[in-house]
């Protein structure tokens, strides 16, 4: 079962990563258009990311447990 669950923080990882580097050139689209909205979208999704990414680093550790 570990197994399963260091594939599936692994999984959550790539995913956030990608998503982060989607919201920075969210963000630089952004700034270049001088976009408010989409600024504040960009920052919110660089957010979320984020905490996609420390939720999957803490299941990644978890499973070695």
């Amino acid at each position: 079962m570990a197994g399963s669950k260091k594939f599936k923080g692994v999984f959550g990882i790539v995913s956030s990563l990608t998503a982060g580097f989607s919201a920075a050139r969210g963000l630089s689209t952004a700034r270049a258009d001088k976009d408010k909205l989409l600024l504040v979208n960009a920052v919110g999704s660089i957010i979320v990311a984020a905490t996609g990414l420390l939720i999957a680093v803490r299941a990644f550790r978890k499973g070695d447990k």
